[in-house]
């Protein structure tokens, strides 16, 4: 049975005090630091503001999305330059006008139950191509906004950030498409129950996964990092000998520490020296240390973590997914690298490999901590950190990152956070312990698979929709010809 509009022209200024309304919420949502409750609410005036016509739906998605964009316009810029701000900035209007076309043409043809899918979908649909196809990965999802609601991300050890950013949606999606349309009181009560099912669902799903045993063992973790340089400095020494003393207060036998991305750049020879120098360390404190640096051997560049073990091994992992316009002059690496430590299997990554959902994937059901050398960009500190433990909950590892201008985290396989200070003047420590044992996702083993099957529906429904429309177009015509 399909909808009946109730055709209840709003005037113009109250749906464009609506759609800069749902911009608002958007904008919190994707802000560096979000507000979480934002984005649930976004759907529901972007929704009433959009009913009535296909122009009404496509002048409220592009006020929406643009005013979305506000709160971090000054960032991307600052970081990419204007025209691929502008880019950036037309792609997320493009997806915001989408879906709320999509969603208008659905609420006039579909029943209300399936109706309220379709705008969740298209946006957790569009995040999906984004993050199969953009340098930066995941980056500026959505679903980073929950990142402090436990109980809300969990879904992402199913269905990654897709999953989420559909969870948040569906419920203002409802109740935008409840308050626009003169829906059959069957309709209503399907929807709701269809709604109440889903909830419940993921909060049985969630209560189990925070819930759930991690282990009687614990690893010792110790994050160190400094801002007392600038830059990438030249020479080891100095970088070393502010870190020494940290590294050997803090570290714990059979535990980790953790240090930041590029300490310093060093060529062959000094690299050579700094495994030796971190290799003595670790073997004093019988830990494994594992420090960031930028390697240059000959007109090669690699930006590099060195792992050193108590054991006096030394191991090299070369960062994956480059920050584009900051590291153009680096080689990246291809491959994860897993190493035997603290009595467990420890993965390494850096910073930007974090932001790559295939990249942390890589690491599950093998690693059960992560250890990240990091360096943000100081307002970009607590968007790194959540990106990082967002790869926690997918895959079911840990996470222990140290940055440079930016935060040292800790966080378990449910996003949780064990310990976590922001990096300001001096030498700041911060040191905890995470589980020895990881858990299988459902995530890690199939990856993406939701975020693809809404990509698939809503494509479905986008071919659908023209192929109706002109259908009834050509009726139309007809019946009206002489």
């Amino acid at each position: 049975m399909r909808p009946v509009s109730r055709e209840r022209e709003l005037s113009r200024p109250a749906r464009l005090a609506l759609s800069a309304i749902a911009g608002a919420l958007l904008a919190a949502g994707y802000a560096l630091h979000p507000q979480w409750w934002a984005p649930w609410l976004a759907p529901l005036p972007l929704v009433v503001a959009g009913s009535g016509s296909r122009g009404h739906a496509r002048r409220a998605g592009a006020v929406a999305g643009a005013a979305a964009m506000i709160g971090v316009l000054g960032y991307y810029v600052e970081m990419s330059g204007w025209a691929v701000t502008l880019v950036i900035s037309l792609l997320r209007v493009g997806a915001w006008v989408f879906a709320s076309r999509l969603a208008h043409d659905a609420a006039r043809r579909l029943p209300l139950g399936l109706a309220m899918l379709v705008l969740p979908a298209t946006i957790a649909a569009l995040e999906t191509l984004t993050l199969a196809v953009s340098p930066h990965g995941a980056a500026g999802s959505l679903a980073y906004s929950q990142m402090d609601v436990p109980a809300v991300v969990q879904v992402a050890a199913l269905g990654g950030v897709p999953a989420v950013v559909f969870l948040v949606l569906l419920p203002g999606s409802l109740a935008g498409l409840w308050g626009s349309g003169a829906w059959s009181p069957p309709q209503r009560r399907t929807a709701g129950a269809a709604l109440v099912l889903i909830g419940t669902a993921v909060v049985l799903f969630s209560a189990g996964r925070l819930h759930a045993p991690t282990g009687s063992r614990e690893i010792p973790v110790a994050l160190v990092a400094t801002d007392q340089f600038d830059g990438i400095p030249g020479e080891w020494e100095p970088v070393w000998a502010a870190y020494r003393p940290a590294v050997a207060g803090a570290a714990r036998q059979g535990g980790l520490v953790v240090l930041p991305e590029k300490v310093a750049l060093l060529d062959a020879a000094a690299a050579a020296r700094a495994a030796l120098d971190v290799a003595t360390a670790a073997r004093a404190a019988g830990t494994t240390v594992v420090v960031g640096v930028e390697v240059r051997d000959g007109g090669t560049y690699r930006n590099r973590a060195l792992v050193a073990g108590p054991d006096g091994r030394i191991a090299w992992y070369d960062k994956q997914r480059l920050v584009p316009g900051w590291e153009d002059r680096d080689v990246p690496g291809r491959t994860p690298l897993f190493v035997a430590a603290a009595g467990t299997h420890v993965g390494v990554a850096i910073c930007k490999d974090m932001h790559v959902p295939g990249i942390g994937r890589e690491y599950a059901g093998s690693a059960a901590i992560v250890t990240v050398p990091a360096w943000d960009f100081g307002r970009d500190g607590w968007m790194g950190a959540r990106m990082t433990a967002m790869r926690a909950v997918e895959n079911g590892y840990a996470v222990a990152r140290s940055a440079r201008e930016g935060f040292l985290g800790a966080y378990d396989r449910t996003g949780r956070t064990r310990a976590e200070r922001p990096v300001v003047g001096g030498t700041t420590i911060a040191t905890t312990t995470l589980p020895a044992h990881g858990a299988e996702t459902l995530y890690g083993r199939v990856g993406d698979v939701f975020g693809w099957i809404c990509v698939l529906a809503v494509g479905f429904l986008a071919v659908w929709r023209r192929v109706r429309w002109s259908r009834d177009g050509r009726r139309a015509a007809i019946v009206g010809s002489p």
